[in-house]
């Protein structure tokens, strides 16, 4: 099933975040995302924040298309 994600700029909260260089020879870069995001996925899956971040990976798809999209999924056993 193929989705679309539609984002209109006049009608989200945006924030700036640094980016860092992490990791072996800085093969990875670091940012962070709003607390308040974080807390509100965690809301919607029936966790506190402190379980969230526990029982959860961030996980980030991209490929053909323009930016990244970032979501919370459980943590496979």
């Amino acid at each position: 099933m193929e989705k679309t994600i539609s984002v209109d700029d006049r009608h989200v909260i945006m924030k700036r975040y640094k980016v860092r260089r992490s990791g072996r020879e800085g093969r990875t870069l670091e940012t962070s995302i709003p607390r308040e995001a974080f807390e509100r996925e965690a809301r919607r899956m029936d966790m506190s924040p402190d379980e969230a971040a526990d029982n959860l990976d961030a996980v980030w798809r991209y490929n053909n298309f323009k930016g990244l999209h970032l979501s919370f999924e459980r943590k496979k056993p």
